[in-house]
Formats: C-alpha cells, structure tokens, sequence
C-alpha cells in the first residue's frame, strides 16, 4: 500500500568532474596522482585506457594505477581512491559496477570531446565556456551537470535495443546507437 517494508535501492552519488578537453584531463589525472598516490583510475573503453597509459608514461615514471572496468574488484580497490575516468554510455551498466563494487560515492571525470558528450552538441557548450572566460585546464563541477548526463545516458538507453561491446566510446555509439 505505502511501500514500507519495499527495500529502498541505495542512491550512489555522482561527482562529475568535466574539462574541456580529453589531453587537459588526462594532465589533471597525473597531477592528482601526484598528490594522491593510493588513487585508482578505472576506464570503461580500451581505447581511453590505452590512450591514458601513454600520457601517464610520459609523464611519471611508476606504474600508473590504471585499471579496466572489468578488472575492478572490491578486493583490488580496497583502500584506496577510486576515480572512474570516463562514464559508460549506459547508466545501468555503470549503475551496476558501483553497487558490485560497494560504492556510496562515485567521481567521474570526463571531458566535452569525449563521443558521450559530441552527440549531445558539446562543441556549442565549449564554445560558450570559452566565451565565459574559461580557461581550458579548468574545470567544472555541478549537480545539474551530472543530472544532464543521466539524462542523456536515459536517452541512450531507450534507443539502444541489444547491446554490443565495443573497444572505444566512438565505436560504441557507432555499433549501439540507433538513430
């Protein structure tokens, strides 16, 4: 009658955490590594975690605490500070790894060039932050932005019948998306 005794799905808190572009947040990945080194990045796509491994290696000289998506455990990230280095497509499915992995809190940083964001018209959003006066190794940070992506992530997921994997976010939208 009143859904008292239904079991509340636990909310997880997003941070979203977006620059620009993809090369200023991978700078901005480095340079909180290096104030925080108990931080694991986690990638969804191969692509990004391979286009990361190349700047983290050109730019430190230690391992870098990259990890896959589907290598993340409790047992791995126990301890440590978990940053997902970009959202997934689907929101279920990121929805689905951060209860997996016992997360009340999830920071996700992203960027405007990343495909998530082109087919929503970042390119006009970059433009007006620019026009603001923002520079490019800013940041930015606000619920209703993180609203927006579940948002847009809801969209997706309403066109996308039969999910196919894909090796880079580009290829997702390019396998997945139905238009």
């Amino acid at each position: 009658m009143f859904n008292l005794f239904k079991k509340k799905e636990a909310t997880i808190k997003i941070i979203d955490k977006i620059w620009m572009a993809e090369a200023v947040k991978f700078q901005s990945l480095v340079e909180e590594w290096k104030k925080d080194n108990t931080i694991i990045y986690i990638f969804w796509f191969d692509e990004t975690l391979r286009n990361a491994e190349s700047f983290f290696a050109k730019e430190i000289t230690e391992p870098a605490p990259l990890l896959s998506a589907r290598e993340a455990t409790i047992a791995y990230l126990k301890g440590k500070n978990i940053i997902f280095a970009e959202h997934y497509p689907l929101q279920q499915k990121e929805k689905e790894l951060y209860q997996k992995l016992n997360l009340e809190k999830v920071n996700v940083w992203s960027a405007l060039d990343e495909p998530l964001f082109q087919i929503f018209g970042s390119e006009k959003i970059i433009q007006l932050m620019k026009q603001l006066g923002m520079k490019e190794n800013e940041s930015v940070q606000h619920t209703m932005l993180s609203k927006s992506i579940q948002n847009a992530q809801d969209k997706i997921e309403k066109k996308v019948q039969v999910e196919h994997t894909a090796h880079s976010q580009k290829d997702w939208f390019e396998i997945n998306l139905i238009k």
